[in-house]
């Protein structure tokens, strides 16, 4: 009898259920399939021309940096100790 019921799951498909990415509708695919657009959506991205771009490369801003405490030492002075004390400059 498992002989019989191993051959009979050989023989199914099973689907997993997913959701849109481009409309949220939730749609059913094989299990493993690598679909991320319902049929109707996939027919519409396709007929869009393909994403161009260029790759960029991270930069890092050259120069000193500023922490906005001349120099890092943690006093302000002057015109600014007032701004950040509340006071009028």
């Amino acid at each position: 009898m498992k002989a019989k019921a191993k051959q009979s799951r050989a023989n199914e498909v099973q689907f997993e259920l997913k959701y849109c990415e481009r409309c949220g509708g939730l749609w059913l695919r094989p299990v493993g399939g690598r679909q991320i657009y319902c049929a109707g959506c996939g027919r519409e991205m396709a007929q869009l021309p393909a994403a161009s771009y260029e790759p960029e490369t991270a930069k890092m801003p050259r120069g000193p940096r500023w922490d906005g405490c001349n120099g890092g030492s943690g006093d302000v002075e002057g015109d600014e100790a007032d701004t950040y004390a509340g006071g009028a400059a």
